[in-house]
């Protein structure tokens, strides 16, 4: 999406093919560019710096003031700017797509459809990805398959972090935001040289919030911000041509951010599967009751190097090191309830969850560039791996089991120190009494060893030619071979409403152990690359590309569980125009796309079994999709600033055979089927159960339609400085949260605006901003979620309307 700002000065790292957008990245001064609109932007596509009108490829990119004037702190917020990206989150996990492609799955364990990258180095999990953004340059936005130009291949798009760098001079910044909600986000950064050899730049943030909603329960904040964020770069400058580039990154969250509320019965007039919360539900949507106040906790470590030479003017070498240490735990009440469940209580199975993943990952990527006059090609080899070690455990409440489940364990020659080992913790004593294992406790051990070659070579025909000037040939391709492992030992103290409570040997236990359950698959794939581009001008470019893109199967983090599905692929075209008119005072940019995606991975839970609920992981046989985007940027005027972005997107199954988890016929319970004896047709095994064709629906997480329309006017004052009005307005046609195409499993559609008053002294030091996001309070779901444990749908929202104000000094 286009936008306005200037990045922050220093080396930039290497990105994929970048379509044309005025005045975010860096500049320069080209033919024929009037000042006011600022001049051609360059970035380095391709590996290679390059005028973003002369390279092939769909990409918004957002520069650091557009960040800031937007008010965007994660990459939810990035979705009212970029309409082809789609944000939602549930279980403590982004939900990112773009064209349609995205993560499908709640568990942890699979690699995400959209790839996330900070500064070139890949973050794997997606509860990683809800971290906050702070001192960027940028936010590149790359739609369609990737993986010729970077070390891990993604089926779906990737979005890169790109950070600001060291400086050749002091400078910095600092930023102070007060807004309802007791909102207090404080941001600096400082850096420059420590000699002129080592250059240094820190940044950090911290962001503070009270709740969108309480818990009238515990009276906690439900939907609140407490995030803590720093970085630090050095910077070894060997030789004008070699340079190390270190970097540390901290994150560290304790809040209730991204709870999952009570929407509506999962199988409304059912008495044999009514939800496990009836009475205790909050009557504010936003408000969630729980005798457990819900949480996230998360603390994250990242370092990185990144070592360039350039070794002739034609020859350059990267390598890109990384390691990330990520721990997170979420703390909810599955029945979304103040009602508290127990076996020996109501006779009901206790619905308290916690997740807690640990996950360590390590990634190489080595580089080489060649660039002459012929020819740019770009060779590289990757390596990554991931161990996850992720603990959900269901009991009555954070490490609070019922004192009957020692009793159950012994009877069935379960060793405690085996139960206690599979939950987490230890026989911890809580006011003299002994805490228990829970009733459900999984410790999965998931792993990923990953190795790549790729390559890809952009070839001028008119060297070869002057009948064929203005043509580039691009070739690439991508050798991948993945091998994933996964173990999922478990306890499960078997629940049965039939059962009397006082009859303990009628619950057996189930014990399945990680030899058991463990299962290794490897898979291999070589996904090609080809474009051709013609550019008959220097304000003109067409091109086509054919594109593949491979995600490798993976494995779940589920009681007992041996699946590890097969693996997505895809095969993308797309055809692109950009254009630059009336001496660059306009900027026109089109791609439509036609894809074919093999196998889509998907996840979804449905009522019943040991533990309350049963994990469905299962490919999607096919799902096909036709689309365009179009974004535009025009400066009618010396002070008036306009663009848009508009996206088209109809991505359906064409083949996908499933279970449905809301059609109660499916689950098992009361009395079955029986057309003389019981032939309700809500009884399990009624007719209509079992799988059903979905082809034809549309997929998750993907609007058909979604646009965004921006405008700055800048108003000089005669004392100093000037003012700038700033307004957006973004739309969402209805999206799915599931493939079943249901409204209640959906967000109508909806428009937002933003708009904000700012001021900038004329030397731009001081800045100050009063500003309003989501003006009309609109209220719409941003997931939605079967939660077969309560036997109901939860939703997340998109934040209501928050307004503020935005102090900035620079130096």
């Amino acid at each position: 999406m286009p936008a306005f700002a200037q990045t922050a000065p220093g080396p930039q790292p290497s990105v994929a093919d970048t379509a044309p957008l005025p005045a975010d990245a860096q500049e320069t001064t080209p033919q024929a560019a009037p000042p006011e609109f600022g001049g051609d932007i360059v970035v380095t596509a391709q590996r290679r710096e390059q005028s973003l009108l002369d390279v092939s490829g769909a990409v918004s990119a957002i520069g650091a003031e557009r960040l800031a004037n937007a008010q965007v702190n994660n990459l939810q917020d990035l979705q009212t700017i970029v309409p082809s990206v789609n944000f939602g989150s549930d279980f403590n996990q982004a939900k990112i797509f773009i064209r349609g492609v995205g993560a499908n799955t709640s568990t942890t364990g699979s690699s995400t459809g959209v790839a996330l990258h900070v500064d070139g180095a890949y973050v794997a999990r997606a509860e990683a990805q809800l971290t906050s953004l702070f001192d960027l340059e940028r936010v590149e936005v790359l739609r369609g398959p990737q993986g010729t130009l970077y070390g891990r291949n993604a089926v779906g798009g990737s979005i890169n972090l790109i950070t600001a760098r060291p400086s050749q001079t002091l400078e910095g910044y600092a930023r102070l935001t007060y807004g309802n909600y007791n909102q207090l986000i404080t941001e600096a950064a400082v850096g420059g040289p420590i000699t002129d050899a080592i250059l240094f730049r820190i940044a950090a943030k911290t962001e503070d919030r009270d709740g969108f909603g309480v818990n009238p329960i515990t009276g906690g904040d439900v939907d609140d911000l407490k995030r803590r964020m720093a970085r630090a770069h050095l910077q070894f400058n060997f030789s004008e041509t070699i340079n190390l580039l270190l970097t540390g990154e901290f994150f560290r969250q304790d809040d209730a951010s991204g709870a999952i509320h009570y929407l509506r019965a999962s199988f409304p007039g059912v008495a044999r599967l009514a939800p496990l919360g009836v009475g205790g539900y909050a009557v504010r949507p936003r408000d969630l009751a729980s005798e457990v106040q819900p949480g996230t906790d998360t603390e994250s470590y990242s370092f990185t190097g990144t070592f360039t030479a350039e070794l002739s003017d034609s020859v350059r070498l990267t390598n890109i090191t990384n390691y990330r240490d990520f721990e997170t735990a979420l703390f909810q009440d599955l029945d979304l309830s103040a009602v508290q469940n127990g076996f020996t209580i109501n006779g009901q199975p206790t619905t308290v969850q916690e997740r807690r993943i640990d996950s360590r990952q390590f990634s190489n990527e080595l580089q080489m560039n060649y660039d002459t006059d012929f020819v740019n090609l770009v060779v590289g080899a990757y390596y990554f791996h991931e161990r996850q070690r992720p603990i959900d455990t269901v009991g009555l409440g954070r490490r609070n089991g019922l004192p009957t489940n020692i009793a159950i364990l012994q009877r069935d020659g379960i060793p405690l120190d085996l139960a206690y080992s599979l939950c987490g913790y230890g026989p911890e004593s809580v006011a003299g009494t002994i805490v228990a294992p829970k009733r459900v406790c999984t410790r999965s051990n998931l792993g990923t060893e990953a190795y790549a070659a790729f390559g890809q070579a952009n070839i001028n025909l008119g060297a070869l030619s002057d009948g064929l000037a203005g043509f580039t040939l691009k070739l690439g391709g991508r050798y991948s071979y993945e091998r994933v492992d996964s173990e999922n030992p478990s306890i499960i103290i078997r629940y049965s409403a039939a059962v009397p409570a006082s009859n303990l040997n009628a619950l057996p236990t189930l014990n399945p152990t990680a030899a058991g359950t463990r299962v290794e698959r490897s898979f291999r794939d070589f996904t090609p690359e080809l474009g051709l581009s013609w550019e008959p001008s220097d304000d003109l470019l067409l091109y086509y590309t054919y594109s593949e893109g491979f995600k490798a199967g993976s494995g779940e983090n589920a009681s007992g569980s041996r699946v590890i599905v097969d693996p997505e692929t895809v095969r993308n075209h797309e055809l692109g125009v950009k254009a630059s008119l009336f001496e660059r005072r306009m900027t026109i940019t089109l791609a439509g796309y036609h894809y074919d995606l093999e196998g889509l991975q998907l996840n979804k839970t449905i009522t019943g079994g040991p533990t309350g609920y049963t994990t469905i992981f299962q490919n999607a046989a096919s799902t096909t999709a036709d689309g365009f985007e179009l974004d535009i940027f025009a400066q009618p005027a010396r002070n008036l600033r306009l663009s848009g972005a508009l996206s088209y997107t109809d991505a359906r199954f064409e083949d996908y055979l499933t279970l449905d988890p809301l059609n109660p016929a499916n689950v098992a319970g009361g009395t079955p089927y029986n057309a003389v004896t019981n032939p309700d047709p809500t009884a399990f095994g009624a007719p209509g159960s079992g799988d059903i064709q979905l082809a034809g629906n549309r997929v998750r997480n993907t609007p058909e339609w979604a646009f965004n329309l921006h405008g700055e006017y800048d108003i000089p004052l005669d004392t100093a400085g000037q003012i700038t009005l700033m307004g957006d307005v973004s739309y969402r046609s209805r999206i799915y949260f599931s493939e079943f195409e249901r409204e209640i499993e959906s967000s109508a559609p909806y428009a937002l605006v933003d708009a904000s008053i700012n001021y900038t002294t004329d030397n731009r030091r001081i800045t100050a901003q009063a500003w309003v996001r989501n003006l009309a309070d609109i209220d719409r779901a941003s997931s939605t979620f079967a939660v077969a444990t309560g036997r109901l749908i939860g939703v997340t929202y998109l934040p209501p309307r928050t307004y503020g104000v935005t102090l900035g000094y620079r130096f």
